[in-house]
């Protein structure tokens, strides 16, 4: 019995440190300042509008991405708005050869946007 309930709870206890480390020190509602050392937010430009584009430590950036530095399979980012720095949501980029027309539910959109440098995008928070 206590192993199914270790069972069920593993993947809720990953999602919350998974939430944890992925927001930073602030939460939901949390700014670019508040995140752990080690996340790479380079370029320091705004993109796509106003938004800063953050990887998690050890991941590639948008840098490596635009330079040809990587080439991921998947990328998640979290995105903030770049005057202000407060968290806006979260990134998912996939490579373009692995996309099959996965729906963007967070956007409302039919497909994901093709990014110019070989990845599609899907942004969870209202672009």
């Amino acid at each position: 019995m206590i192993k199914h309930v270790l069972l069920l709870a593993a993947p809720v206890v990953a999602a919350a440190v998974f939430a944890g480390v992925g927001f930073g020190a602030g939460g939901p509602g949390g700014t670019v300042d508040q995140l752990p050392d080690g996340w790479n937010c380079n370029p320091v430009v705004p993109i796509a509008g106003n938004y800063l584009h953050c990887a998690p430590p050890g991941k590639p950036s948008v840098a490596d991405i635009l330079a040809g530095n990587t080439n991921a399979p998947s990328i998640e980012l979290r995105v903030f708005d770049f005057d202000t720095g407060v968290f806006a949501g979260t990134e998912s980029l996939i490579r373009a050869d692995l996309y099959r027309g996965q729906p963007c539910p967070q956007d409302n959109l039919a497909e994901w946007g093709l990014l110019p440098f070989g990845y599609y995008a899907c942004h969870k928070f209202d672009t």
